[in-house]
């Protein structure tokens, strides 16, 4: 068999605990704190831009730097015989196509690159599910990553939409943003791979009671199912936890990376259900 690697970007959330069974690489989007760059998950963790974010210090991101691409790419790629790059979608970021710029320029014909058309949790299942074909000996496509993405479903709540905002992370909320006041919605990512809105709480609590709901109608149409958690400051663990209990599996809990909660802010809880594989 080929030896085979697979490389996500920092933006992909895997639950703990969880061992690929392929060997996985992680590339580091950087997040610039009051003008300092920090690489996503080597220089700074979740913990550490929580802290900061409630300090209200200047934070933005950026895509990993191409010394960051090459570096990596340059010690992996005479190691495998084939290497598969999943990138959040091209609609957050730059990164799929800084990527397809190394990749194409270093002529590195081993590696072939894929657009998750996702972030956090969507990325992990649709790498958990290609990783599980390529050990079932089939081929994999970008049509892979479409139909994996299609048969899962990634909501998430937030506190306040003001760092989607100031981040330019809105997609086709735009619109609906100056007819929020105090409403709270249910985002999810859409099939294009935009934030988007799933649904909208007249408070927190009615909008859990919709997300819940929202994979209810999922778990109904798909009995078959798996079912992850997400949070991002450590006091929204417990939340996302009880919303898990309400269902009668949980297969994991991730926490959200510093790149993600740089959009999001650390009040963030967020539950992907698919399609078991």
């Amino acid at each position: 068999m080929d030896k085979i690697a697979f490389v996500v970007d920092s933006t992909a959330d895997f639950p703990l605990g969880w061992k690929p069974p392929l060997d996985l690489y992680k590339l580091p989007l950087r997040v610039i704190i009051d003008g300092k760059e920090y690489r996503d998950g080597v220089d700074i963790d979740a913990d550490k831009l929580c802290s900061l974010m409630k300090e209200h210090h200047s934070v933005s991101t950026s895509l990993p730097s191409a010394e960051d691409i090459i570096k990596l790419f340059e010690e992996i790629k005479n190691k495998y015989d084939q290497i598969f790059v999943v990138t959040l979608s091209q609609k957050l970021s730059g990164t799929y196509n800084a990527i397809r710029m190394v990749i194409e320029n270093f002529n590195l014909r081993n590696f072939l690159l894929f657009d998750s058309k996702g972030a956090g949790g969507k990325i992990f299942y649709i790498v958990a599910r290609l990783m599980k074909d390529v050990l079932n000996g089939k081929r994999i496509s970008q049509q892979n990553v479409i139909d994996y993405g299609r048969e899962c479903e990634m909501f998430f709540l937030l506190e306040s939409l003001e760092y989607l905002k100031k981040g330019g992370r809105i997609g086709k909320l735009s619109l609906f943003l100056g007819k929020l006041l105090h409403l709270k919605p249910v985002l999810k990512i859409n099939r294009e791979g935009e934030v988007s809105k799933a649904s909208v709480g007249m408070s927190q609590e009615d909008a859990i009671a919709k997300l819940v709901n929202m994979v209810a109608s999922f778990v109904e149409k798909v009995p078959n199912y798996v079912l992850y958690g997400g949070y991002g400051g450590i006091n929204m663990k417990e939340k996302v936890e009880q919303i898990l209990a309400k269902f009668k599996r949980c297969d994991g809990i991730a926490r959200v990376g510093a790149t993600v909660l740089a959009h999001t802010g650390p009040e963030v809880l967020g539950v992907l259900v698919g399609k078991a594989f």
